[in-house]
């Protein structure tokens, strides 16, 4: 069921212009709603985990990571080092530098944030950027 609805979600946020918004709020509500814990398989030295938090394969943490409650990260992802992220979607292949804030969000399969010391909530976040200007952002 869970994955039913991150596809539809991936689906949606393929394309900015023609987003259903109210259909993107549900699905992200829904979809963190009916997360479950599986926190086995990563990488990464002792991150603060508050339940539900789903990790897929491969996933690399940073030092002093906290995550969750209400995480979903999909694989091959790289987390940089003082991340918090809560209540959030990450899809595949999504790279994070460090100190970054995510609250709220979802993240698109293959995003790229090269850059420090922002908050981001309520967020669809998109691209391969050097900074948050570059960034492809849609508030939901």
């Amino acid at each position: 069921m869970i994955n039913d609805k991150l596809k539809e979600i991936e689906n949606l946020i393929s394309n900015f212009e023609r987003i259903d918004i109210k259909r993107l709020n549900e699905l992200f509500s829904t979809a963190l709603k009916s997360l479950t814990n599986h926190i086995d398989n990563y990488i990464g030295d002792y991150p603060t985990f508050i339940e539900p938090v789903y990790l897929e394969e491969n996933v690399k943490i940073g030092d002093d990571v906290l995550l969750g409650p209400n995480v979903y990260i999909g694989k091959n992802c790289n987390i940089g080092d003082y991340v918090e992220i809560s209540n959030s979607i990450l899809f595949d292949n999504v790279k994070i530098s460090e100190n970054l804030t995510l609250e709220n969000c979802i993240i698109a399969n293959g995003c790229v944030m090269n850059f420090s010391n922002i908050n981001f909530n309520k967020f669809v976040l998109k691209g391969v950027s050097e900074s948050e200007t570059e960034l492809e952002k849609l508030a939901f």
